[in-house]
């Protein structure tokens, strides 16, 4: 599945670079809501109209672009293994050529230094060891190869300052729709470097929940808050931004499958449609069993609760399937009578991984939180026992109130 916004990928090579300054904030407690950060909208990063395109020797490996705003810097590693070497004498132990690029909206300057600390250690910015190879100009649509990499073995590789403004492609214009839905409308398409932004509109009195569309050859799934949820992608009569990001996304064409309702219902193709349907029914058939084992934890006292959880955890490793293959065929036959034995077949698999979903719907946070314990280090006093109790309760309720509202979900 491609992540709903992209915004960030912008600055990617400046988050792997600077990867040792950033932390990420776990959800412990809910994990469903570790995907709903994916429907926020984030600060639109400033405005780009140059990127900078390093294509390497032989074009054995596909470029590296990142869009370089107006005023502010983008960074990037090239790792030694990607590439060519051609005096390894020369080279030594270099071990990456750092490239820093700024922009004024005209033209890119680049500055490139080659990199000779062991990258392995997060933190080898702080005792960098570089040696300034120089800056360029590269004027828009220009480019330039240095030389100067050869002086460290390095068979130069080309740098290109490239458009990055965004293309704007019309339904009707340019852009051909096979809709197999009547309710969702694609209503504006943009492309920038490797990325497209795509506009879809609801239609419909309902939410959706999940949808399948390809755009050219890249294949994008979409769902809501994970299986179990009723949690819509795009609510009745709302827009929604979806941004695929590859490179074999090519826009001249966008395909829309299906489309599914929060009331179960759904357009275009069928199979897919069951495929996500199946197995939501799978985490709801599964949900009973996990929900009578977290309330048989929570009615222990606080005392008893830490060993509880324990037992609980053990419990879900081995719960048995909440159906057996042939009730669960009987099933899906009922549901699907037009469907054939072979796609039976398959939807049993999928109802199947709806099962174990279930399981791991209970056991995520269990574990997320007993590594968060083992990280703060066990502190025996009074006070500090009372809060771990506190919170594992308060988990296992979170838990119990997730697992309740799946059975609403049709």
């Amino acid at each position: 599945m491609i992540n709903r916004d992209h915004s960030l990928n912008r600055f990617l090579p400046a988050i792997s670079y600077f990867g040792p300054f950033i932390s990420f904030a776990i959800l412990l407690i809910n994990p469903w809501l570790s995907t709903a950060a994916s429907y926020s909208q984030e600060r639109e990063p400033p405005p780009s109209d140059l990127a900078l395109e390093v294509i390497l020797p032989n074009n054995s490996q596909p470029p590296i672009r990142f869009a370089v705003a107006n005023g502010e810097r983008g960074m990037t590693l090239v790792h030694r293994q990607r590439l060519t070497v051609k005096d390894p004498d020369a080279a030594g132990d270099f071990t990456a050529v750092d490239i820093w690029a700024d922009s004024d909206g005209i033209s890119i300057n680049v500055r490139l230094s080659i990199i000779y600390n062991d990258l392995s250690n997060q933190e080898w910015w702080k005792n960098k060891k570089e040696k300034i190879l120089g800056s360029f100009l590269i004027q828009e649509g220009g480019s330039v190869r240095p030389a100067e990499l050869a002086q460290f073995g390095i068979v130069p590789f080309e740098m290109k300052a490239i458009n990055a403004r965004p293309l704007v492609f019309q339904p009707g214009a340019g852009l051909r729709i096979i809709n197999n839905s009547k309710s969702l409308e694609v209503v504006r398409l943009e492309k920038s470097l490797d990325h497209c932004r795509l506009w879809l509109k609801n239609n419909a009195s309902k939410g959706v929940v999940a949808y399948n569309l390809s755009i050219g050859n890249s294949r994008v799934n979409v769902h809501g808050r994970g299986y179990g949820s009723r949690h819509t992608v795009i609510a009745a009569g709302e827009t929604y931004r979806e941004e695929p990001e590859g490179p074999n996304i090519e826009p001249s064409s966008i395909t829309i499958h299906d489309v599914v309702f929060d009331d179960g219902t759904f357009e275009g193709d069928a199979e897919l449609a069951a495929r996500f349907l199946v197995k939501r029914d799978g985490i709801r058939i599964q949900a009973p069993s996990v929900l009578g084992m977290v309330q048989q934890a929570l009615e222990v006292d606080d005392a008893e609760l830490e060993t509880a959880v324990d037992r609980l955890e053990a419990q879900l490793a081995v719960i048995r399937e909440a159906i057996d293959k042939q009730s669960a065929l009987g099933f899906l036959k009922s549901k699907y009578p037009a469907f054939e034995d072979q796609t039976i077949s398959g939807l049993y698999e999928d109802l199947k991984s709806g099962l174990y979903e279930a399981k791991n719907m209970g056991l995520m946070p269990l574990g997320n939180m007993k590594r968060q314990s083992q990280k703060r280090g066990q502190d025996e006093t009074e006070n500090s026992a009372g809060l771990k109790a506190k919170l594992l309760r308060e988990m296992l309720i979170q838990i119990k109130d997730n697992f309740e509202g799946l059975s609403n979900v049709r």
